[in-house]
């Protein structure tokens, strides 16, 4: 993965919630689809999973992640269309 041009190493929880983010890009994703996908089912309620790695990416992303992961409120996450390499 790169954002502005500069390699950003992730870990790969943090990566597959990107890829989510990103095959979805535009979408309003939810809590509930955002943790069933990347944590499994057991943890449909543990939100804050979600606000951890969400500060997790949009740190190093820097710049690029805090404009383009934007948070829903009480909904979910979306990835603004384009911006990530």
């Amino acid at each position: 993965v790169t954002a502005d041009g500069t390699a950003v190493v992730l870990s790969p929880r943090e990566y597959d919630l990107l890829e989510l983010l990103a095959r979805n890009a535009g979408r309003v994703l939810t809590h509930r689809q955002l943790l069933t996908a990347v944590w499994g089912p057991a943890h449909v309620q543990d939100v804050q999973y979600l606000r951890v790695y969400v500060g997790h990416l949009r740190q190093k992303l820097g710049p690029a992640g805090t404009r383009l992961i934007v948070t829903e409120p009480g909904v979910g996450y979306r990835l603004l269309d384009g911006g990530l390499d």
